[in-house]
């Protein structure tokens, strides 16, 4: 639709395909000093014996362009590893590999363009393994606590680092970001979701919610900042 000049509210294209790339991503928010998880990334699925000898397990493995957790595996031990290589490469012709990070999942909800509105964070508690395909649209061994149970100066520090990188990415309209936060409340960056989930219930109204965005006038906000940006949204 941008490329046949039709305004789009939310993150532009070069944001987008930079938000869906996992490993440039990383490396540009890394560049800004934030955290993010030792990985490397192969093109084959033969091509893997530097993750055994330099990263620890255990692992996720993850196509580099994917959503929605298509294609992801929590790999426990190397006999688990080449499968789930596998896997990974039937959804892209680039695999991730990174460490798992231990610690919470946490997520700020984002609004705007220059100035920014920063909705509550949120925490997922998990039952066991990953916020997989399943349990993101099903709930059934997880649940997301809103706000997290983290203090103030947490808080703040998540909702600052979450800024950072949305300004890093050139995110605009609206994005989520999602993080971890470890036990020794050290923050790595996960991934940017530019089209976050939108239902009344999804974890970015309810975030905006949270800072006393109702549905509505929620979707009314976002839609008004994309017309007043105006042919920016096709940069």
């Amino acid at each position: 639709m941008q490329l046949a000049n039709i305004l789009v509210i939310g993150c532009g294209i070069l944001s987008s395909a930079l938000c869906m790339d996992k490993q440039r991503a990383h490396e540009l928010v890394k560049n800004q000093g934030i955290k993010v998880a030792d990985a490397i990334v192969i093109k084959n699925t033969s091509d893997y014996s530097k993750a055994i000898s330099t990263l620890q397990f255990p692992l996720f493995v993850k196509p580099v362009k994917a959503g929605s957790s298509y294609g992801i595996s929590k790999v426990l031990d190397i006999q688990d590893l080449k499968p789930a290589i596998d896997n990974a490469f039937k959804y892209d012709n680039e695999v991730i590999i990174e460490e798992a990070i231990l610690g919470r999942k946490v997520g700020c909800a984002i609004i705007g363009k220059d100035i920014l509105e920063v909705g509550l964070v949120d925490e997922i508690e998990l039952a066991d393994g990953f916020f997989d395909y399943h349990e993101k649209y099903t709930l059934k061994t997880s649940k997301i606590h809103l706000p997290a149970r983290i203090d103030e100066l947490t808080t703040k520090k998540i909702q600052d680092t979450a800024m950072l990188i949305y300004r890093t990415l050139g995110c605009q309209g609206s994005a989520r970001v999602d993080m971890f936060l470890t036990n020794n409340n050290e923050i790595y960056f996960n991934e940017v979701n530019t089209i976050p989930g939108f239902t009344t219930h999804s974890r970015f109204p309810q975030m905006m919610k949270g800072i006393g965005y109702d549905f509505i006038e929620l979707i009314d906000r976002i839609i008004e900042m994309g017309l007043k940006d105006g042919n920016d949204c096709t940069e």
